[in-house]
């Protein structure tokens, strides 16, 4: 009881220890058995457990319901009973939550002291250590079982180079054990210099780099030989983050990299023949493709099947089908399919193939040629081959059909047509039958037979020319017709040749051309009368071939140039022509040679006889014939050596006139300037001095009076404006403008500023929008628009606003792009009558007193277009306004205006 009697003291003394304290007293039964006890005091570490502080006078396992369930309590009432201290370590759960409690009960008097310190970090720490040590144990028997039974080789090196761990693995390649091994470095196990060496260098860029390397090398194994190998190096860092080992793993890849190379050897032996393939199939001559599954999907395809087809190399990887939809239902497309579902072969010559390679579905006909692909037995697909025969087919029918037509028209021709053994000894028909005399015996000597004796000589010759030399024999000869006259015949004869160049036999035709040697000997009498009568003109005249090559010169010609009458084409006339004419007349001549027109062209030609040259006119006709066909080209020169010098004295006669009136006219344009200057001086001073006489007078002039003085100011500013008109009209004409792209929006823009004061007081507006831009001279341009809008201005309706509209469109004109301009008002008009009188110079239609003017504005727009190569027209009523409409080209011919 002593211990309770001091609590404060005793609180202090309990609170200052490093453990919990509790002193309790028993709690008794109706049995006089100890059951529970009763809390006196707490110490702070205790207190801490508790979330309700008062505790005193409370039962010890309500404040601390758990000691009951693991036997504390049960402890606790043994010390009490017995007197025998208790110390013990039990877990205990409050809250949900696990502690570790060291118990020490100790009785004193009736009392029980029990100190108790909590364990639970400690246990903690000590179930974690526990942990990881199991877990460390753990990982190091997987470590040790992963290590010595992979095929990899695992091993540690020290910052010397020495090893400190080596698995199985390594040492079966070493043939050694871990004692003989461990701790010992590269050459002591076996490497060789350069190999322990790279090693050691790598070992130290780890350690410098404190980053992993890789590398692969070859050494012999103990037991395998030779072998390939893929190692890596890895750096092992301690606590403060330096590296303290290397660790290496190694891996066999000696089965991988032969493998690699084999598989390397198989896909490039398998891309040779690919390659192979593809090669043959682009370099076959015929038409080649290879489709691949079951939608026959294109796989390779040369150039000659993409050209026959009339497709590029994008139809590579699609179907077939969708290539050639055409094929579809067709007897081809059913082989096709039959080949890959089937496996038959498919050859077949002359197919007929409906398909539009050119855009125009026709007719075609191919020999093609298809096998399957198989590969394990399996078909994967097919090659197709394709020769267009279609010209050989087409042409062997039209032979064909040429033929029976041949036939038709050789029994329906008068001439007669015949067959020869290749020496010309037997004549026989069209159809092979020998033919025969007139007594029935086969022709032998057919030349006495149907040659005139007089031509067989030369016929003979030409027989024994063609056979050698195995040429076409033609010759026209004498022939006794059936009624005994003596006719003309054309006979012609072509060899017919073996794959030797061997005649096998002649082909011919003979016909009467007797009416055409008659027709030949009439040309031939009028052309003599022709050269008789070109011969008799002045002229010369000559003829050309059809490609214009000359080939007759009348007797002018020969008599002027002195040249040999055998000479003609370009090699007789062309030197005779002055130099500076040479390429203009061969330029004209080529263009009517390949156009078909008419020549005409003017040049000098040199006469031998006098060594001069003298101006002549040429002019040639084509001759046509009835399909308008040119046969030949009729010509004449004509001397015009007088007309021409004296054309010449003439225009230069015109050029000096023109000369002196251009001179004339800038002296009229000095003058003109020089006269406004001299006229603007006295009216200046009319005005100065009438001012001055309006000051003197200031205040003393009557009503009359000061109307007169007014009057005078009006006429003096008429007259300055007449001679600044007269000065403007004159300088439109005299000087040249250079033309330039001239935007008329910015030049409506500058002539609203120039008018802004005008048309604030009219209260006048202006309307455009979206001009055109054109070339031309921007000032005479401004001028143009300048004078129409001021004119519209200063002719306003009394009272009424201005208002002017301008629009515009694009026009074509005589093939010239035109912009088409009109400029309206609501201004007093005129009569529609006078619309072309208004552009005439000085013209007024309305009173001056009332309208300024000079009489020169509308002059000045009308030539100002007309320089522009324009047109300007005006309609108006009166007091209705008027519409002005321009017309100027976009683009000038030239770069004056």
């Amino acid at each position: 009881m002593e211990l309770t009697e001091n609590q404060d003291l005793f609180q202090a003394i309990f609170d200052s220890t490093a453990n919990g304290i509790t002193v309790i007293r028993p709690v008794y039964n109706e049995e006089r058995e100890i059951n529970d006890f009763s809390i006196l005091f707490l110490n702070s570490h205790v207190l801490k457990q508790l979330d309700d502080l008062y505790y005193k006078g409370r039962l010890y396992s309500e404040v601390f319901p758990g000691i009951k369930e693991n036997g504390i309590l049960e402890k606790f009432i043994n010390t009490a009973e017995t007197g025998i201290s208790t110390d013990f370590e039990c877990k205990y759960t409050s809250n949900g939550l696990k502690f570790w409690f060291r118990f020490a009960a100790v009785k004193k008097d009736e009392l029980l002291v029990i100190t108790s310190e909590n364990l639970t970090k400690k246990k903690k720490t000590e179930i974690a250590l526990k942990s990881a040590l199991e877990t460390a144990e753990k990982q190091t028997r997987f470590y040790h079982s992963i290590t010595n039974t992979t095929p990899d080789l695992v091993y540690v090196f020290d910052l010397s180079y020495k090893f400190t761990y080596a698995n199985k693995a390594l040492l079966a390649m070493w043939g050694k054990s871990a004692e003989d091994a461990i701790g010992k470095g590269l050459r002591d196990n076996g490497y060789e210099e350069w190999h322990a060496a790279m090693h050691e260098k790598e070992i130290d860029e780890v350690v410098a780099s404190k980053k992993t390397i890789r590398g692969t090398v070859s050494f012999p194994h103990a037991e395998l030989g030779s072998r390939v190998y893929d190692y890596i190096f890895a750096p092992v860092f301690n606590e403060d983050g330096e590296v303290e080992a290397i660790a290496g793993t190694t891996r066999d890849i000696t089965e991988i990299k032969q493998a690699e190379e084999q598989q390397l050897l198989a896909s490039r032996k398998i891309e040779e023949s690919e390659a192979t393939l593809r090669s043959m199939i682009d370099q076959t001559p015929s038409p080649t493709l290879v489709l691949m599954g079951d939608d026959l999907v294109i796989k390779q395809i040369n150039k000659h099947m993409l050209a026959m087809i009339g497709r590029g190399e994008e139809i590579i990887g699609m179907p077939l089908i969708d290539v050639l939809p055409e094929l579809r239902g067709q007897y081809v497309w059913t082989q096709v399919q039959n080949v890959y579902n089937e496996g038959m072969p498919f050859d077949q010559s002359e197919v007929l193939v409906q398909h539009n390679r050119t855009g125009v579905m026709r007719d075609y006909y191919y020999n093609l040629a298809y096998r399957p692909l198989i590969e394990d037995g399996k078909i994967t697909g097919m090659i197709q081959v394709a020769v267009d025969v279609t010209e050989q087919v087409v042409a062997r029918k039209k032979m064909e059909e040429s033929e029976n037509r041949f036939r038709v028209l050789v029994n329906a021709s008068s001439d007669f047509v015949y067959r020869m053994n290749a020496d010309w000894t037997v004549m026989r028909n069209l159809e092979g039958i020998d033919l025969q005399s007139d007594e029935g015996d086969v022709v032998f000597n057919w030349i006495d037979k149907f040659i005139y004796i007089e031509d067989q000589q030369k016929a003979l010759k030409l027989i024994t020319d063609a056979i050698e030399n195995k040429k076409i024999f033609e010759m026209e000869h004498r022939a006794l017709k059936p009624d005994g006259t003596l006719g003309w015949t054309f006979s012609r004869a072509i060899p017919i040749l073996d794959d030797q160049n061997n005649i096998i036999e002649w082909f011919g035709a003979a016909g009467d051309i007797s009416s055409q040697k008659e027709v030949q000997q009439i040309i031939k009498d009028s052309e003599e009368k022709f050269r008789q009568l070109a011969d008799l003109v002045p002229q010369v005249i000559w003829t050309a071939k059809p490609d214009g090559y000359v080939d007759y010169y009348n007797k002018r010609w020969y008599e002027y140039t002195g040249l040999d009458e055998e000479k003609f084409g370009d090699e007789s006339w062309v030197p005779m022509l002055h130099r500076d004419d040479v390429l203009p007349v061969l330029e004209a001549w080529y263009i009517s040679v390949q156009n078909g027109s008419s020549y005409q062209l003017e040049f000098r030609l040199e006469n031998k006889n006098t060594g001069l040259y003298r101006w002549f006119l040429s002019k040639a006709v084509p001759i046509r014939d009835k399909t308008g066909v040119i046969v030949r080209w009729f010509g004449t020169c004509t001397d015009i050596h007088e007309q021409k010098t004296i054309t010449e004295k003439l225009e230069s006669l015109v050029a000096d006139r023109t000369k002196e009136l251009q001179r004339s006219n800038e002296d009229l344009q000095q003058f003109a300037h020089v006269a406004s200057h001299d006229l603007k001086e006295p009216v200046r001073k009319i005005k100065t001095f009438t001012s001055r006489l309006e000051e003197h007078l200031e205040g003393n002039l009557d009503e009359s009076a000061a109307r007169f003085i007014g009057r005078i100011h009006v006429a003096a500013d008429r007259m300055f404006n007449m001679i600044d008109g007269v000065l403007m009209y004159s300088k439109i004409n005299a000087n040249l403008q250079k033309a330039t792209l001239v935007d008329l929006n910015d030049v409506l823009k500058n002539i609203e500023t120039d008018l802004e004061v005008s048309l604030q007081n009219t209260k006048g507006e202006i309307h455009y929008n979206d001009l055109p831009k054109l070339e031309g001279a921007s000032v005479l341009l401004y001028q143009l628009f300048y004078n129409l809008i001021n004119n519209s201005i200063k002719f306003a309706k009394n009272g009424v606003p201005p208002k002017i509209t301008i629009s515009s469109k694009i026009i074509m004109e005589n093939q010239k792009v035109i912009a088409l301009m009109t400029v309206e008002d609501n201004g007093i008009g005129f009569e529609n009558e006078q619309s072309a009188q208004i552009f005439e110079t000085f013209t007024r239609l309305n009173s001056k007193d009332v309208y300024e003017g000079t009489g020169l504005g509308l002059s000045l727009c009308k030539k100002i277009v007309e320089r522009h190569g324009g047109s300007i027209t005006a309609v108006g009523r009166p007091y209705a306004g008027a519409v002005f409409t321009i017309k100027l080209p976009l683009k000038q011919q030239e770069m004056g205006i």
